[in-house]
């Protein structure tokens, strides 16, 4: 690890406002807040969104009356507005708390900047011919922009994400059933995973037999949630999997195209289930 740590000389009756905007974070992104703590004492909101939201005074900075130590913490994506006034009106500057306060707020900007992204921009996370698929095996979309698709299957709400180079995939609640990269890969999976849900509600064995071909090696990952295998490969293709089904779906999915994939999952259907 390495400190993040650093000095900042300013003139003798800088104002405080100006001196926490020279030491603000180096981390600069749009709705990310930060609470500035001034020789212990609970001084500002900072975020690249509005810059110093200052919670005291603006005094002058002196050699002698400090401050002498600036430490930021870092408040998650709680809005930097809300956050600023939360803490005027006496908030307690504690993280959890106010992140649970939030988190109802945060749902909402989440839905409407999704609905937005989804709206205004012709991008889309997964391509035409993997939404046909899904589709095919019963998944009613909700939502699908240019980064995040959201279905519900059989009851259960599945959510597939870009976060970073990968992509992450949930199927109801708790952490991700699987977080893969190249996106191309990330699509056969989750056809596998959804197809093989759409055979058992249909009283049939969840994957039917195949061959696997040629994979990458599989390697144990720290449990996550406590209890839950996990595995890995390396290399280009990365696929971090929690629980058996995941790895089957993996087995299934490596070196196969979405038809394929689609193909052997219906092959062994009565012709009254396929559609």
């Amino acid at each position: 690890m390495q400190s993040h740590a650093h000095q900042v000389t300013v003139a003798s009756g800088t104002r405080l406002s100006a001196l926490l905007g020279r030491a603000s974070p180096g981390i600069r992104q749009h709705g990310w807040s930060w609470v500035a703590v001034a020789d212990g004492r609970v001084a500002a909101v900072w975020s690249v969104d509005h810059g110093v939201q200052l919670l005291v005074p603006d005094s002058r900075v002196t050699s002698k009356g400090g401050p002498h130590s600036v430490h930021f913490r870092y408040f998650l994506q709680i809005d930097p507005a809300w956050l600023h006034r939360r803490l005027i009106e006496g908030a307690v500057p504690n993280l959890k708390s106010l992140e649970r306060e939030y988190q109802p707020l945060a749902r909402v900007a989440w839905e409407q900047e999704q609905r937005r992204r989804e709206n205004e921009l012709p991008d889309r996370l997964l391509t035409a011919e993997c939404t046909s698929a899904l589709q095919s095996f019963g998944a009613q979309i909700d939502l699908h922009n240019d980064r995040t698709i959201r279905f519900n299957l059989f009851g259960t709400q599945w959510t597939a994400s870009g976060s970073d180079t990968m992509i992450q995939i949930h199927s109801g609640e708790g952490g991700p059933a699987a977080s893969i990269r190249p996106s191309t890969f990330a699509e056969c999976w989750l056809v596998a995973a959804v197809g093989a849900e759409m055979r058992i509600s249909r009283d049939i064995p969840r994957l039917p037999h195949f061959q696997p071909l040629p994979a990458p090696r599989l390697k144990p990952m720290t449990s996550w949630p406590p209890g839950v295998q996990r595995w890995t490969t390396n290399g280009n293709l990365i696929a971090q999997l929690s629980g058996a089904d995941a790895v089957s779906y993996f087995r299934i999915a490596v070196g196969r195209s979405i038809a394929e994939i689609a193909e052997l999952l219906t092959e062994d259907l009565p012709l009254s289930h396929r559609r």
